[in-house]
């Protein structure tokens, strides 16, 4: 079960299962826990009206819960899953394109992206990179160009990440935004004269493509 699901229904779970240690307390007339004692649960358990009241009840509670998990819980985690790994692919598109430096690389499938690069380490030393400026050009420029090609994917996938939450709205709201600044490079880059393309990953000021770079990582 995803964290998402595991902390919407994590107290639910829990009270259920404090239930059926009550109803085992009950049924096998075990002794009563100690913190329990001289209150009214105690008498609850104990008094057979009570109990048998009390023992209906929780196993009614027991088994509306087992009924909850198998038509709700579960074809929500399902749905849950599976709008999971579009959206994931959607935005895995756009690094996968970076990360192989693909020419096609927006012409790819979602299916057969590389969704290995939403692996932690490999964000984390990306990150770095782009902090530090040490990018290189033409993995920047089809990034660009995936995220020129998927812009409106991702616009159109915003219904899948309303319906798993609130929070998944705003966060794919702001990723729909990164990806409209990155994608509105489109077609500004420069030309580079041949004699010059030597120098489209250097810091120096005969570079054609410095200023869009700069533009690229940040957009990135």
């Amino acid at each position: 079960m995803s964290k998402t699901l595991w902390k919407d229904e994590k107290i639910l779970l829990i009270a259920v299962i404090s239930a059926f240690i009550l109803l085992c307390i009950a049924e096998a007339k075990l002794p009563v826990f100690s913190f329990l004692q001289g209150t009214w649960f105690e008498v609850v358990l104990t008094s057979g009206g009570f109990k048998n009241i009390f023992t209906g009840l929780i196993v009614s509670f027991i088994a509306a819960y087992i009924f909850y998990i198998f038509i709700d819980v579960l074809p929500r985690y399902k749905k849950h899953r599976d709008t999971t790994i579009v959206l994931n692919a959607l935005m895995c598109s756009i690094l996968d394109s970076y990360n192989r430096c693909r020419v096609f690389g927006h012409e790819t499938a979602l299916p057969y992206v590389d969704t290995s690069v939403f692996a932690e380490d490999w964000l984390e030393d990306t990150r770095e990179k782009l902090k530090q400026s040490q990018s290189t050009y033409l993995p920047l420029l089809f990034a660009m160009q995936t995220a020129h090609t998927r812009q409106d994917a991702f616009h159109h996938s915003l219904v899948l990440a309303s319906g798993i939450s609130p929070k998944h709205s705003m966060q794919w709201l702001v990723i729909i935004d990164k990806v409209r600044l990155l994608a509105e490079n489109y077609g500004n880059n420069p030309d580079v004269p041949m004699e010059q393309t030597r120098l489209v990953d250097s810091d120096s000021d005969e570079n054609p493509v410095k200023v869009f770079r700069v533009h690229l990582t940040s957009g990135f």
